[in-house]
C-alpha cells in the first residue's frame, strides 16, 4: 500500500512536457494496472482509496512511463496538480487557506458523502481571497512565466485549489 507522501500543491506542468509519446493502449493498461495494484488503489496525495476513478500521474519526466515514475492519485488531487486546465474548465478556484490541499480534498469528499453541495463545502472551509480573483487563470499564467526548464511549478502556500464544479463521481468514494 502506498504511503500518502506526495505534497499536493496547485501546480502546472511545463508546456515542453505536454503531449509526450505514449505507449500503445494495451501497454498503458498494463502499466496502469501495475501502478494501481502496487499502490493498493490509494491516492498518494490524500490517502483516499477506491477501485474506481483513480488516475495515474508522472512524478518525474512525463516521457518515462515506468512503474517507478508513476503514482496513483484521486481525481481531486490530480485536478489540483493541473490548475491551468481546471481553472479554464471552471472546476476549481484558487483561495488562501490555513489548511493543506490534501485536507481540502478530504473535507470536500466527506462533505459530498454527507450530502453537502460544493458551495456549502466551500463556505465551511477557512478561505480568504488571494492576489487575484479565485477563478482567475492568471494564477496558472504566472506560473508558466516563471517555470523556465523546471518540469513543473507550484503556487506558494497558503494558496489552495477549492472544488466548485466537479461532478459527484469525481469526488465521491468510488468503491
Amino acid at each position: 500500500m502506498s504511503d500518502p507522501t506526495l505534497k499536493i500543491r496547485p501546480s502546472i506542468t511545463n508546456p515542453a512536457l505536454w503531449n509526450p509519446e505514449r505507449p500503445p493502449k494495451s501497454q498503458r493498461n498494463k502499466i496502469r494496472k501495475s501502478v494501481l495494484e502496487r499502490d493498493d488503489w490509494t491516492c498518494a496525495g490524500c490517502g483516499h482509496r477506491a477501485k474506481k476513478y483513480m488516475h495515474i500521474h508522472h512524478v518525474g519526466d512525463s516521457e518515462d512511463n515506468s512503474v517507478e515514475n508513476l503514482i496513483t492519485l484521486c481525481v481531486a488531487c490530480h485536478a489540483a496538480l493541473h490548475i491551468g486546465r481546471n481553472l479554464d474548465l471552471k472546476t476549481i478556484e484558487i483561495w488562501n487557506s490555513e489548511i493543506p490541499q490534501a485536507e481540502i480534498v478530504r473535507r470536500t469528499r466527506q462533505g459530498i458523502e454527507d450530502g453537502m453541495s460544493l458551495e456549502k463545502i466551500k463556505s465551511s472551509l477557512p478561505l480568504s481571497e488571494g492576489p487575484y480573483p479565485p477563478d482567475s487563470i492568471i494564477y496558472a499564467k504566472n506560473l508558466l512565466l516563471d517555470i523556465g526548464d523546471n518540469p513543473e511549478a507550484s503556487l506558494n502556500e497558503p494558496l489552495c485549489a477549492v472544488f466548485v464544479n466537479f461532478k459527484q463521481w469525481q469526488i465521491e468514494n468510488g468503491t
